[in-house]
């Protein structure tokens, strides 16, 4: 425990001491004056961009005060929300709120079209300059921070404002649904609407009173207006004027009919000259009474001022017309009663006849009810008076469509007429449609139902106007094929190939379709209740541009790019072609040569009119490499043989182990090079039949190539005589065969060989080289022939076909004994004749 005691008190005493010392130490360090402390450098000061100068020259630049423009359109916007807020708004209201919310859209589309490359200059000048110096190095001069402070100030103003035009676009476009939104509901509210007391004998007794009130406010109004009329000579001028035109353009049309629906060909029209005459048909039946119709109507608008209500009476009336006049030419061009050989849908005759008349009737009671319907709400006549006559058109429509459906299109002699699916699939929709009229029309919801009666006439004219433009356009597509037609004629007569007509036709159907389907749209929306001022906005976002983000798309630039590289390809065609002709082909190359650097020129034109298209769609060409590192991948995998053979076709075309018209052997496959395109390679062997070979196949496998060289070959002849024959005589005659023939070559010289003798024959080849491949089985013909002839001429025999065969062992002693006796022949020093007899050893011995 001392010891413990002890070591605990020399710790503190040591402890003590050690702080005493320092504290006197800080005592006597004190007593002395500080020194003064080493003043840090102060960073400079970053310059201040001036705001009020990069303000103008951005505001300068556009033409425009950026903020107060943007500041405009958002205070517009917030007007045009409140007062959406309100109920009641008028249909005039809507359409004066639109019209402000698509002039905001235009000037903030043309203002995004000079901010974007402002955006990009400005930027590309920021990304330009030098580095910001670090914190250990010497910081930048004052004139090189100040345009940094400039061009970050700028590009932020330039960066609010493009936040400011999406905010403004994403408002615009929740405004305009707003709008459709409100429209819709108060179609909807006016369609969904009940009629109370349809069936009220209150409503239907005072009718026959109603019907005499409206027809006499009609004729005071009518009557009021001619009697206050400036000039009523004028007018029955107009109106004779529009008779006369009903009776000339009647009289040209029927002319006109008769012209384009006359057939000297054997048989019925073909289909193609039918539906491209339907379309013309239709136009000549409708133009008599549109022309009048439209003559009148602005005339007389144009000569005196005509009220409101005589203005909407004289509308109705020519509309409906027209709608009857247009059904009245559809249906007599598609089911041509009277006249099987022109119509369009396959029906006997009975079924057209009926059809026709139904829906001739159809269209007799909407144009009559929709007269009606407006004279009613222009005379202000009662409601009972237009519910007298709404419901039962309405329900005489529903039966007359029930008619219509109920009337088959076929009997028992019509087994040979084409099929008719697709009308018997729309069957179901129209029998939809039908009980739908019915049941709202009985239900008391009139306005529903006659919009829907409404619909299934006018909507289903449009409808069968289209498909009679389709058929119109396969009648065009078709009649490009046919040189019997006129448009036929004139391609033939233009000099084009036929068959590059028929591959040109299927894309200008789909064409022709394409517009006939983008027109008819519009039409179809107008009828079910879209304003036209919003389908020409959709159309024209679509065509002339929408954005997604910050990319502008137009779907007309797509199409003018395809335009620009139709063009451009076919500019390249015929560059390749006037190449070849004027060029190529007058300086002497040779086929191969001439059909390599054609081809080479054909795939740089159209690779250059794909870079011009795709620039002109507004495609930064720059991207380009992007894109192929993104599809590297993909090609690398998935496209590695394509992209392997267009590297091997573009190798054969440069470095030429084969060219066309070589004579080639791969793959088992003979045969002459007729074309060397993109993928594959083009063979015709000898039995006509045309073989495509991948270009990889050329570059990594064996190939022989007959002709790479020159066109020589050289042809061999089996020639056979019979034993006895003395074969330096048959040499002899052989090549004096073979040098003879012109078309054998003197150098190397023809030879022959002594290949073997068989039991019943010497075997001998004839070796020749010829100068043309091409001519190798000709020449082989006519060597044989004058083989033939010259062993006549000698009296050298040639072994019959079909001898009997000894057997083995005889076979070998007979073949000892001829080896014997052509050894005698040749060797001359015993003394033999050379017609020593052969000692033939015993036959079975």
């Amino acid at each position: 425990m001392a010891l413990r005691h002890w070591i605990v008190a020399v710790f503190l005493a040591t402890a003590l001491a050690l702080t005493n010392g320092g504290a006197m130490a800080q005592g006597a360090d004190a007593s002395k004056p500080p020194a003064p402390a080493a003043a840090a450098p102060a960073p400079a000061a970053a310059p201040e961009a001036n705001k009020p100068d990069v303000i103008k020259r951005a505001n300068d630049a556009f033409g425009a005060d950026i903020a107060g423009t943007t500041a405009k359109w958002l205070k517009t916007l917030d007007d045009i929300e409140n007062r959406l807020r309100k109920p009641g708004l008028r249909y005039t209201e809507l359409d004066g709120f639109r019209d402000q919310l698509l002039k905001i859209r235009v000037e903030a589309d043309e203002f995004w079209k000079k901010l974007e490359p402002a955006i990009r200059a400005i930027d590309e000048q920021v990304r330009n300059l030098p580095a910001v110096p670090a914190a250990d190095q010497p910081p930048e001069t004052g004139e090189a921070a100040q345009l940094r402070a400039d061009l970050t100030f700028h590009l932020s103003h330039l960066n609010s404002a493009r936040a400011t035009l999406d905010h403004t676009h994403s408002r615009v476009n929740q405004e305009i649904n707003s709008i459709q939104d409100i429209r819709r509901k108060n179609f909807t509210n006016n369609l969904f609407q009940p009629v109370q007391g349809v069936w009220s004998t209150q409503t239907w007794e005072n009718v026959p009173a109603y019907a005499d009130i409206a027809i006499d406010r009609v004729e005071r109004t009518i009557g009021n207006w001619w009697k206050d009329s400036d000039d009523q000579s004028e007018l029955l001028y107009l109106f004779g004027t529009a008779l006369a035109l009903f009776a000339g353009l009647s009289l040209l049309s029927w002319r006109w009919i008769r012209q384009l629906r006359t057939w000297t060909g054997e048989g019925e029209p073909p289909f193609w000259r039918r539906a491209s005459t339907a379309a013309g048909v239709i136009v000549l039946r409708v133009l008599p009474a549109c022309v009048p119709l439209v003559f009148l109507y602005h005339a007389i608008g144009a000569a005196q001022p005509m009220p409101d209500k005589v203005e909407w009476l004289l509308y109705s009336a020519s509309r409906s017309i027209l709608v009857i006049v247009v059904v009245n030419a559809l249906i007599a061009t598609v089911f041509a009663p009277g006249r099987p050989q022109w119509r369009l849908i396959p029906a006997t005759e009975g079924a057209a006849v009926r059809i026709s008349g139904l829906m001739l009737a159809l269209a007799l009671i909407y144009g009559a009810t929709t007269f009606i319907y407006t004279a009613t709400r222009v005379v202000q006549a009662p409601f009972s008076l237009t519910l007298a006559f709404t419901l039962p058109a309405n329900l005489l429509a529903a039966l007359l469509v029930a008619a219509i459906l109920k009337t088959p299109l076929r009997d028992k002699t019509s087994e040979g007429l084409p099929p008719t699916t697709w009308l018997n699939l729309l069957r179901v929709p129209v029998w939809l449609f039908t009980a739908a009229i019915m049941v709202t029309a009985l239900s008391g919801y009139l306005a529903l139902s006659r919009f829907l009666a409404q619909q299934l006439i006018v909507t289903g004219s449009i409808l069968a106007v289209v498909y009679i433009l389709l058929l119109w356009a396969d009648g065009v597509a078709q009649g490009m094929s046919d040189e019997n037609s006129a448009i036929g004629g004139w391609i033939k007569a233009t000099g084009i190939d036929q068959k590059r007509c028929e591959r040109f036709s299927v894309p200008m159907s789909l064409f022709l379709k394409f517009i006939v389907l983008v027109g008819a749209v519009p039409l179809i929306l107008l009828q079910w209740g879209y304003p036209w001022a919003d389908i020409l906005e959709w159309y024209y976002q679509l065509f002339f541009g929408f954005r997604i983000g910050n990319t502008q798309v137009s779907l007309a630039a797509i199409l003018a790019a395809i335009v620009v590289f139709v063009l451009g390809y076919f500019a390249a065609r015929l560059f390749q072609s006037w190449l070849d002709t004027q060029v190529l082909k007058p300086a002497g190359l040779s086929g191969g040569l001439r059909d390599s650097i054609r081809t080479g020129v054909g795939y740089m034109g159209v690779g250059a009119a794909a870079l011009i298209a795709l620039s002109y769609a507004g495609f930064n060409l720059s991207n380009l490499a992007i894109v192929a590192g993104a599809f590297s991948v993909g090609i690398g995998f998935g496209l590695q043989s394509v992209v392997s053979n267009f590297v091997c076709g573009l190798i054969l075309l440069a470095e030429r182990p084969i060219k066309v018209g070589d004579l080639v052997t791969v793959g088992g496959e003979e045969g002459t090079v007729r074309k060397i395109s993109v993928r594959s390679t083009e063979i015709e062997t000898y039995d006509r039949a045309s073989v495509l070979v991948p270009n990889s196949s050329f570059i990594t496998g064996n190939v022989k190539n007959w002709t790479l060289r020159n066109n020589t070959t050289r042809v061999v002849i089996p020639v056979a005589a019979v034993h006895g024959s003395d074969p330096r005589k048959i040499k002899e005659v052989l090549l004096g065969v073979a040098r003879s023939h012109v078309a054998v070559m003197t150098s190397p010289e023809p030879f022959v060989s002594l290949d073997d003798f068989t039991l019943d024959a010497l075997q001998f080849k004839l070796f020749a080289y010829i100068y043309d491949l091409n001519k190798g089985t000709g020449t082989k013909t006519e060597l044989r022939m004058a083989i033939i002839e010259a062993f006549r001429k000698e009296g050298i025999q040639m072994p019959q076909s079909g001898s009997p065969a000894l057997p083995p062992e005889e076979a070998e002693l007979w073949r000892e004994a001829l080896g014997q006796y052509l050894a005698s022949r040749d060797d001359k020093k015993d003394g033999a004749a050379d017609n020593a007899p052969i000692v033939l050893p015993r036959i079975g011995s």
